[in-house]
């Protein structure tokens, strides 16, 4: 008998072998709808909205599309901590639509040197920053929704907590750049739920590991944090009142207007005494913003991102150091400030909560005379519509309508069109203040009666 020859019993084969058997039979076979199944499950698709991973060519027939690059990519990290599915898609959400949707010129700057605040490498080595990110995104995704945070923005939170002690119990890790920035994206998350003073107390400990290390030029990455906290540290200045923890040498000339246009202020003529030289240098550069970033949506020609950058800090912290005595010149400042609001952080909501710089407002378009007088109802009228888009954000306030209708009114104006010509002989950005004006003048002229200023 030859060795490679046995015998088999003629009876059907048991369960195993039948099986064992029909997995050589089917191998290759049958494999398109696991294989689809297993992509619908992989990271890269869970990045992926479900609505746009599949696309209809004839109403019939569905093709699978391809997934984004930045998902995809996403995925290909080796991280630190366990990642599932969603955390792809929160990610995802966090750098293509919370970071835009945060910066109102976002599309006007030119961002060739990309923002390192949620850096990939970062974000792969550090459990604590995957995990703020998700609470942030999350939280964002809750708080648009009207809600408060919900299970999973509080779960991801707890981790950024456990993660965050672990790093601040170690001396090396808890002066590290991504240490810093876990809190700052944690005092990020506290405005954006409108938890002010938790933001302020995560500013504080940023403040303290900052002074630990050795101030910002100990940081070799600085640009990675130093533009966030002092973001952050300034929208809290200007919304509560509080010190500016982040002290910066004050340059008081003008930093992006030149020759006569840092001179000159033909607009500003109504306003007697005149204004001081630092106020006005300030309104020079902001006047300068606004023509650059108007030229910028018309013409395609970006704003590069470093002056943006330098000024959107540069300005709102010479304003902060300023005190105006005379109670028309403090309007202005005050006004400049909210007009700078959007390039602080642009969440909807946050303005509000600004209610240091609310009730200040308040307080001085109350204090000027009503109905208001002829030569400098357009100033007011650029102050009320301002303070209304950037800091009430078109909120019902009777006292805010009734100014705008009385003021609108002295000037003669009937149209939003002749309104929009007098807003725009002063400081305006059309992409960030064009739609919201138009909804507050026809809310207040063709509907709203006039009321009481003192209601």
């Amino acid at each position: 008998m030859h060795p490679f020859i046995i015998t088999t019993s003629l009876d059907k084969p048991d369960r195993q072998t039948r099986k064992l058997i029909r997995s050589h039979v089917m191998r290759g076979k049958n494999t398109c709808k696991i294989r689809r199944a297993r992509e619908a499950e992989s990271p890269a698709a869970a990045a992926v909205p479900p609505s746009e991973r599949w696309s209809s060519a004839s109403g019939k027939e569905w093709v699978l599309t391809t997934p984004r690059k930045v998902a995809s990519e996403l995925s290909l990290f080796n991280y630190m901590t366990e990642m599932k599915p969603y955390m792809f898609s929160l990610l995802f959400q966090a750098l293509t639509v919370i970071k835009p949707a945060m910066h109102a010129l976002e599309t006007v700057t030119d961002h060739s040197h990309s923002d390192k605040m949620l850096c990939f490498a970062d974000i792969s080595q550090y459990p604590a920053m995957v995990h703020s990110i998700m609470f942030t995104a999350q939280a964002f995704h809750d708080m648009s929704l009207g809600a408060s945070y919900g299970l999973l923005a509080r779960f991801h939170l707890a981790k950024t907590l456990q993660y965050l002690q672990q790093s601040l119990e170690n001396r090396a890790e808890a002066t590290k750049s991504s240490t810093m920035t876990v809190v700052g994206l944690l005092s990020l998350a506290g405005i954006i739920a409108g938890d002010l003073e938790s933001a302020a107390k995560h500013m504080d400990g940023l403040h303290r590991m900052v002074e630990l290390r050795g101030g910002w030029d100990s940081l070799a990455d600085r640009e990675t944090i130093e533009h966030k906290a002092k973001t952050i540290d300034l929208y809290l200045a200007a919304g509560t009142g509080s010190k500016l923890r982040f002290v910066e040498d004050i340059s008081w000339g003008p930093h992006l207007a030149h020759g006569r246009l840092a001179t000159r202020f033909p607009e500003l003529k109504m306003v007697s005494p005149r204004p001081d030289t630092r106020l006005l240098n300030v309104w020079a550069d902001i006047r300068e913003f606004s023509t650059l970033a108007n030229k910028a949506t018309t013409t395609g020609v970006k704003l590069a991102v470093t002056s943006f950058l330098q000024f959107s800090r540069s300005a709102p912290y010479r304003l902060l150091s300023l005190q105006c005595a005379h109670p028309f010149h403090e309007l202005l400042r005050l006004s400049m400030l909210a007009f700078l609001k959007p390039l602080l952080i642009q969440i909807p909501g946050i303005g509000r909560q600004m209610t240091y710089l609310a009730e200040k407002l308040k307080a001085s378009l109350l204090e000027q005379t009503s109905p208001p007088l002829v030569e400098q109802a357009s100033l007011l009228l650029w102050s009320l519509f301002v303070t209304c888009l950037s800091i009430f954000e078109e909120q019902d306030q009777e006292w805010l309508r009734a100014l705008v209708v009385q003021t609108v009114h002295t000037l003669g104006l009937r149209t939003w069109a002749d309104t929009r010509a007098v807003l725009k002989s002063f400081l305006w950005v059309d992409l960030m203040l064009d739609q919201a004006g138009e909804r507050v003048f026809e809310r207040c002229v063709y509907k709203t009666p006039v009321v009481s200023c003192t209601d």
